[in-house]
């Protein structure tokens, strides 16, 4: 009963903050969760595309919402809803982007971005530098577009399902994409970027590089809550420290705050 009158108050501070503004063009976003990250052992459940069917219950502590639809520059058919499912949690939303390195024929590719860029070759790492950079600044438009502030943790998943380069130039460049992207969406205010992957797809597509190793990682490949847990180290997949570590159970991803 405490925790109900406290959620409440809490709620009821929202509305009268609101009512304090007057008159706005845009009403005001109601929130339960809390701004900062999930303490240790916090339980959460990361959505995308693809679990548009499924049920989105609330026995959870945080969300963590595809912005993409398995590969960049496709949003998630059901960002706008699974958004409205993690605000309403008790930890602020997360959400994560998917990336590839289609290389050269790309639509994508050489449009645009901080470097420069030669479209010759398959694997420029201007090229793969701007199209990572220019796929999470599209990501963060699409969260913005259903109301999102987009503050808070944000994901890059690096995973063998989507195109990359697997030649030596490949890997470079598969490796630029994968700093542009996390360029760009630190070039936002209060927002950290990490790295959702495997250890077996970071060593196929990045060659185990350790060049991210301040890099926060979000670790998958757990079959249980028990197996996530050990995957919670100081120096994870990419020698950065594990956030959050992932399992798979009855074909639902649940997360573990490390």
């Amino acid at each position: 009963m405490l925790a109900f009158l406290s959620t409440l108050a809490r709620l009821a501070a929202v509305l009268a903050f609101g009512a304090a503004l007057g008159s706005s063009s845009a009403p005001a976003v109601v929130s339960l969760s809390h701004a900062g990250p999930p303490p240790t052992g916090a339980i959460g459940r990361d959505v995308g595309d693809v679990s548009c069917a499924n049920a989105l219950s609330g026995d959870v502590d945080f969300g963590v919402v595809a912005t993409t639809a398995g590969k960049p520059y496709y949003p998630s058919a059901c960002l706008s809803s699974e958004y409205a499912w993690a605000r309403g949690l008790a930890y602020r939303p997360q959400y994560y982007v998917n990336l590839a390195d289609p290389g050269h024929k790309s639509a994508h590719w050489g449009q645009g971005g901080p470097r420069t860029c030669h479209r010759g070759p398959k694997y420029d790492g201007g090229c793969a530098y701007d199209y990572g950079f220019e796929a999470a600044k599209t990501a963060w438009g699409y969260a913005r577009s259903v109301g999102a502030s987009g503050a808070g943790r944000w994901w890059l998943d690096v995973e063998t399902d989507n195109t990359w380069g697997y030649t030596r130039n490949g890997v470079a460049a598969n490796i630029a994409v994968v700093r542009g992207a996390l360029d760009e969406l630190r070039g936002h205010a209060h927002v950290s970027a990490g790295i959702y992957t495997e250890t077996t797809w970071w060593t196929y597509i990045t060659g185990a590089t350790t060049s991210f190793s301040h890099t926060s990682v979000w670790g998958g490949g757990a079959n249980s809550k028990r197996h996530a847990r050990l995957n919670c180290r100081a120096h994870s997949i990419t020698g950065g420290p594990a956030l959050l570590a992932q399992w798979i159970s009855s074909g639902i991803d649940h997360d573990i705050a490390c």
